[in-house]
């Protein structure tokens, strides 16, 4: 999944193609990374927590961010921080990585995800200028993180090969793309 930084990088990016469509940017940022924060995560998602075997059918469907608009006032930019969350999420797996998801195993594709993102922040956090204080509760982002990289190494370890999914300029498109969308 994109990290916090991924989503934050993208908001950022929203705000700047979209000035007069956000009022509250504090409640859109917030909103923005909320979906990763709640315990209940396929709620939070509008998706179906699923076991499914098949990587492209388990990302089709943990996530639904036109659910989401259609349940939720998206005259709040909270909401609308929610929707582009779940709307990268959507993206991220089911057009950005589909080809690659169909082509690895769920704990493969955990492992090459979670080291390209690693990679991703220290990136994301010089070009986009983002941090974990953009937002109201950062030191739950924080706190997420360092349980989500604890979790990771105590089910596959440290040493395990990997192959990185993406490079930094196809993942600033994915952004640029992301950011244009229509909220």
């Amino acid at each position: 999944m994109p990290t916090q930084i991924t989503h934050l990088a993208i908001a950022k990016r929203y705000l700047a193609q979209h000035p007069h469509q956000i009022k509250d940017t504090q409640r859109f940022l917030d909103g923005n990374v909320m979906p990763d924060l709640v315990p209940e995560k396929a709620a939070a998602h509008c998706g179906v927590r699923t076991e499914f075997k098949d990587l492209v059918k388990r990302n089709r469907e943990k996530v639904n961010p036109e659910l989401y608009r259609a349940t939720h006032d998206m005259n709040d930019d909270f909401h609308k921080g929610w929707y582009l969350h779940l709307l990268t999420d959507d993206q991220f797996y089911n057009v950005f990585l589909r080809e690659y998801c169909a082509g690895v195993s769920i704990d493969q594709s955990s492992i090459d995800i979670f080291e390209t993102t690693q990679r991703d922040k220290a990136y994301l956090i010089a070009k986009y200028g983002v941090s974990y204080n953009d937002v109201t509760d950062a030191q739950a982002l924080i706190d997420i993180n360092v349980a989500y990289e604890k979790d990771h190494h105590q089910r596959y370890g440290y040493d395990y090969q990997f192959t990185m999914p993406y490079t930094l300029a196809e993942l600033d498109a994915f952004i640029e793309r992301i950011a244009q969308a229509t909220i």
